[in-house]
């Protein structure tokens, strides 16, 4: 007489499978919350604004000139001088935001026609926003008045910096700029005495 086992084969099976299902039911919210937290966390990424970057300056590499002819004031303890400064650069535009050149420039002193002189100065200019401009210079010039009731002028040495903004011409290559800006220009004597000149006008730049 056979015995026939308390448990059927079917019961058996599934008991044999439980660990495996139970394993299974554990890992898989697990592993679903992993990949919501992945999927977050791209879509975070992929969603963040771009880093605003500094773009192209207004120049194009080349040569470049630049006309000037500015009213200025030289500054002195015991009152001031009225001149004017014609100027023309000649350099290049190394870069979209950057040119170099070099300035010869003429100093009419206006109360002193005899004393007037000339000069020259490396000048570099970069465009921080759109057209804006700062520039910077050292170089020489031949007549700088000792003081107001002074009608002699010496030579001296130093530079200038200044400010200022530029708009393009309406022509058909777009290369004729006219600018506006104010210069400080210092120099010193021979003796050490600095003189200080403000310049402020208009000039047009081509290239």
């Amino acid at each position: 007489m056979s015995t026939r086992s308390p448990l059927s084969s079917r019961t058996r099976r599934l008991l044999a499978l439980a660990p495996a299902l139970l394993v299974a039911a554990v890992a898989a919210p697990q592993s679903a919350g992993a990949t919501d937290i992945q999927m977050a966390t791209d879509a975070q990424i992929a969603g963040d604004p771009p880093k605003k970057r500094l773009g192209p300056g207004p120049l194009k590499p080349g040569p470049y000139g630049e006309f000037a002819w500015r009213p200025a004031l030289g500054l002195f303890s015991d009152g001031v001088i009225p001149e004017m400064r014609f100027a023309f650069a000649v350099g290049a535009k190394l870069s979209s935001r950057f040119k170099l050149g070099v300035r010869p420039h003429i100093d009419l002193l206006l109360d002193r026609p005899k004393a007037s002189g000339v000069g020259i100065d490396a000048i570099g200019t970069v465009y921080t926003w759109r057209n804006l401009y700062a520039r910077w210079g050292f170089g020489v010039a031949s007549a700088l008045p000792n003081s107001r009731g002074d009608g002699a002028s010496r030579p001296g040495y130093g530079g200038l910096v200044g400010l200022g903004y530029e708009w393009t011409m309406h022509n058909k290559k777009k290369n004729v700029h006219l600018g506006a800006g104010i210069d400080y220009d210092i120099r010193w004597l021979k003796d050490g005495t600095p003189r200080s000149t403000l310049i402020s006008g208009i000039h047009f730049t081509f290239g």
